[in-house]
C-alpha cells in the first residue's frame, strides 16, 4: 500500500519540489476535483485518466411518479488514460515460489498424495 506522503516523497525525489509542496498541489487537486464532480463536470487529466459522476435511477411509468428518492447513491467513476493502459497491456507474471515450499519430486512413482498404511 502506497499512501499519500510516500506518494509526495517519491514525486520529490524527481523534482525540485519539496513534499511538503507536492502534498499542497495535491490537496488542491483533490478540492477542485471535489468542486468539479459536485458541479456535474466530468475532470480529465490527460494520459493519467478522467473522472466523472454518475448515479442512475430506478424508473417510473409516468413524470408525475417520478421523484429524486428512486436515484441511486451516487459514485465516482475513473476511466484511465493511455498512460495507466499501457502499464496494464504490458503487465506480465510469473510464478513466485516462497523459499521452503518448493514441491519435492515423489519417490517410488505411487502417485499418490494419501500416506500408505502398513
Amino acid at each position: 500500500k502506497v499512501d499519500l506522503n510516500r506518494i509526495c516523497s517519491r514525486i520529490s525525489k524527481y523534482s525540485t519540489a519539496s513534499r511538503g509542496d507536492i502534498l499542497l498541489v495535491l490537496d488542491g487537486l483533490l478540492s477542485v476535483m471535489n468542486e468539479s464532480l459536485a458541479d456535474g463536470e466530468s475532470i480529465h487529466l490527460g494520459d493519467f485518466g478522467s473522472f466523472r459522476m454518475v448515479a442512475g435511477s430506478k424508473g417510473s411509468s409516468t413524470e408525475k411518479d417520478f421523484n429524486t428518492s428512486l436515484f441511486h447513491r451516487a459514485h465516482i467513476v475513473f476511466y484511465p488514460g493511455t498512460m495507466l493502459t499501457d502499464t496494464i497491456r504490458n503487465a506480465s507474471f510469473e510464478k513466485y515460489n516462497i523459499p521452503g515450499t518448493e514441491s519435492k519430486p515423489e519417490e517410488g512413482g505411487g502417485g499418490s498424495d494419501r500416506p500408505e498404511i502398513e
